[in-house]
């Protein structure tokens, strides 16, 4: 088994060194370590680097290392930071054609989760399963992997097509989890593969912008690929997330703690500009549906088996 771990960067830095000696000091060390440079070029130690010249969203920087790569494909975040025996586990764990999430802990060494996967809610949004929880506070396989970490099966990524380069930033790996499941890719979670994660520092503190732009690739994502029913409930079901966000952030708790002011109006933006593009993303559900090996009903069963847990919803965010 070959494994090809793939580092997106946009500034380099001293967290970058931090992944990339966790990475040569394996077990298991990768077969392939690329770094890819989405921005100008900056100077990278390295075994390869890619420089793309400009910044051009995690999603396509993604893409294009895979596409340079030839191994099973190893997510990470510049700012993750992986155990010794971190992709022994994974291999270990390896069962075919899947996708395998490690476990991602805070790297604030609270002994707190990050997350084991993202959890799916009723309108087809998420929420990181195990988020500041202990870290035994994991439920079963995730809905979705997480992009911050996590190890893909080259020929399912392939047969997918990769991230959808108009994500851009955020929800991508909702999207891709989602055209996986449509085409039968099982999910694993791997807790004894352990990830430390800088949370938000590749991307920043959460903004109006940032919530923006995740509430208008949710619906991108839902129109895709959720069942049909689904998308009949896709609106009722996200407002009614607003309202129950809303309820546990005035208790300073849930996914809305600490958001930044105007948050609900950022939310409010971003589905109106998700709906206003159902055209385009109902035209690209016609054209996966061709593939689909997953009816509604059995997406239905996975949906639900990979479900966020009110548990970790109610946590401080």
């Amino acid at each position: 088994m070959k494994v090809s771990a793939i580092v997106v960067t946009h500034r380099g830095g001293a967290l970058l060194d931090e992944c990339l000696a966790s990475l040569a000091g394996q077990s298991r060390p990768p077969d392939e370590v690329l770094v890819v440079v989405s921005n100008t070029p900056i100077e990278v130690r390295a075994p390869s680097v890619l420089q793309l010249g400009e910044n051009r969203g995690y999603a396509c920087a993604a893409n294009a290392g895979v596409a340079a790569t030839t191994g099973e494909v190893l997510l990470l975040n510049d700012d993750t930071r992986l155990h010794h025996e971190c992709i022994a586990a994974l291999v270990r764990a390896w069962r075919g054609v899947g996708v395998y999430q490690p476990r991602i802990r805070l790297a604030d060494g609270s002994g707190r989760l990050d997350n084991a996967g993202l959890g799916f809610l009723p309108d087809g949004s998420v929420w990181a399963i195990g988020r500041n929880g202990p870290e035994g506070a994991i439920a079963g396989a995730p809905g979705s992997f997480s992009g911050a970490a996590a190890l893909v099966a080259r020929s399912a990524w392939e047969r997918a097509g990769g991230f959808d380069e108009r994500f851009g930033n955020f929800c991508e790996d909702v999207d891709l989890s989602l055209r996986l499941h449509r085409l039968g890719v099982a999910f694993h979670a791997v807790p004894d593969a352990i990830v430390d994660h800088h949370l938000g520092a590749s991307w920043g503190p959460l903004s109006v912008e940032k919530i923006r732009l995740l509430e208008r690739n949710h619906v991108r994502a839902a129109v895709r690929s959720l069942p049909t029913a689904a998308l009949a409930a896709l609106l009722p079901a996200t407002l009614a997330r607003y309202a129950v966000t809303a309820i546990l952030a005035a208790g300073r708790s849930g996914p809305g703690a600490g958001a930044p002011p105007h948050a609900g109006w950022a939310a409010l933006s971003g589905l109106a500009a998700g709906l206003a593009d159902v055209p385009t993303w109902w035209e690209a559900r016609r054209q996966d549906r061709t593939e689909w090996t997953v009816d509604d009903r059995a997406m239905f069963g996975r949906l639900w088996a990979g479900r966020a847990r009110w548990e970790d919803l109610r946590r401080a965010g």
